[in-house]
């Protein structure tokens, strides 16, 4: 007599049901997110550590970190925290747009642990040999490179080799860094933040003006709004405009090329983004969270040109107030809103931000409004100041880790139609 082993339902279900290890790693958001949540938290928290520490008149007994902190700080925000979220972002993003395969597997894996080496290195540059943390640091970068190389080249477009001219920009301003790090350039660890910074904006502007207006049209006229007078507008030349001039600034700002001449051309991207912000309909927008932050978040790009401008041309505030406006303002509030969103319809859940999710948004801003300007107001607390606009920032992506953990690490919900 033969005995049929076939599986029953149940058993088959479990044999079938994808492994924790492969849904992870199944698209770079999920990796690339979950890191980008975790290591905000983290590298903030060492930042405010130090600061704590300096504040009591005390030093540690040992150090890991080689460097002077506050370039470590601006560095690993923009190149850990900054690349790990547009690393995921685009390895998602282009297949959408291209139909190419989807980095998964093995070779994400292989990425991810690129970047993961680059945060080890990086904190302990003080315990390697001085060249060690360039080649681990700089290794990650350029294999993003290559890959969203490969997925572009599925369906060319030249509207999309702007993101490979900016991956190129981020090795750049990586490599200036490290030289300054090793003192083989004056000044390279300030440029280099400088145009880490700077390249992480464009890219917001360049990535806004793509999603913006199109997530705010299917909104609106999900409500019936069809009349193209209430619809956001997009207008080439604005646009254009806008990204040329945010790029000359930034560009001209990290080059070191002259107070006046960079403060033109902020005075200009400021105009432009704002003329280009006023176009898309956000005040329509505000009973729906997970599309306002996506204007508020660009609203800080339009601050943070009107800032530089400010502290280059008139020294009213300093050029820091700027910096964050465009790192904890923009940066930190459109990853954020892009993190959500993505990992939301990429995992088949209704776009909509839970109540945690909607308070990480304006805390974001609240660590932004306080760093931003909470020094030139109260220059007398400027430690407690720095505690809480880091405070608020933790709050922050602590909040949308607790989340979005089990949406990153869990399988695809399947939605009943």
């Amino acid at each position: 007599m033969t005995v049929d082993r076939t599986l029953a339902p149940s058993d088959r279900e479990e044999a079938e049901q994808p492994s924790r290890w492969t849904i992870f790693f199944s698209h770079a958001f999920r990796p690339f997110f979950l890191a980008a949540g975790i290591y905000a938290v983290l590298a903030l928290a060492a930042w405010l550590a130090w600061i704590g520490i300096h504040a009591a008149g005390a030093m540690p007994a040992f150090m890991t970190v080689a460097e002077p902190l506050h370039f470590w700080h601006a560095h690993e925000m923009i190149f850990g925290f900054g690349t790990a979220a547009a690393g995921g972002f685009l390895l998602t993003a282009v297949p959408s747009w291209t139909g190419a395969k989807h980095s998964n597997g093995t070779g994400l894996l292989f990425m991810f642990a690129l970047w993961g080496a680059g945060r080890v290195a990086m904190w302990g540059t003080a315990l390697f040999p001085p060249a060690v943390p360039l080649f681990l640091d700089m290794a990650f970068l350029p294999v993003l490179g290559f890959a969203a190389a490969r997925q572009l080249a599925a369906q060319p477009a030249p509207r999309n080799v702007i993101f490979l001219s900016l991956i190129v920009a981020f090795i750049a301003g990586n490599l200036l860094f490290h030289l300054g790090r090793l003192g083989l350039l004056e000044d390279g660890m300030a440029q280099g933040v400088r145009l880490g910074l700077g390249t992480l904006v464009v890219m917001i502007v360049v990535i806004a003006g793509r999603v913006i207006p199109g997530f705010t049209t299917n909104e609106l006229r999900r409500r019936d709004i069809v009349e193209e007078r209430f619809l956001p507008m997009r207008r080439a030349p604005v646009d254009l405009a806008s990204i040329i001039l945010s790029a000359a600034a930034l560009l001209s700002y990290a080059l070191g090329l002259g107070a006046q001449l960079t403060g033109i051309f902020a005075i200009g991207a400021a105009f432009a983004n704002a003329f280009r912000l006023s176009g898309w309909q956000s005040l329509a927008t505000l009973d729906t969270p997970i599309l306002w932050v996506l204007h508020l978040a660009y609203a800080w790009i339009v601050i943070g040109f009107l800032l530089l401008a400010t502290a280059l041309l008139g020294g009213w505030i300093s050029e820091a107030a700027a910096l964050h406006a465009f790192g904890t303002g923009a940066a930190g509030t459109m990853i954020l809103a892009i993190m959500t969103r993505a990992s939301l319809g990429h995992t088949g859940r209704a776009l909509i931000a839970t109540r945690p999710i909607v308070a990480a948004y304006i805390l974001v801003s609240v660590a932004a409004l306080a760093r931003c300007f909470g020094p030139t107001i109260a220059p007398g607390f400027y430690n407690e100041i720095m505690l809480g606009a880091g405070a608020a920032w933790i709050a922050a992506y602590t909040l949308f880790t607790v989340v979005f953990a089990p949406i990153l690490l869990g399988p695809r919900v399947q939605r009943s139609h």
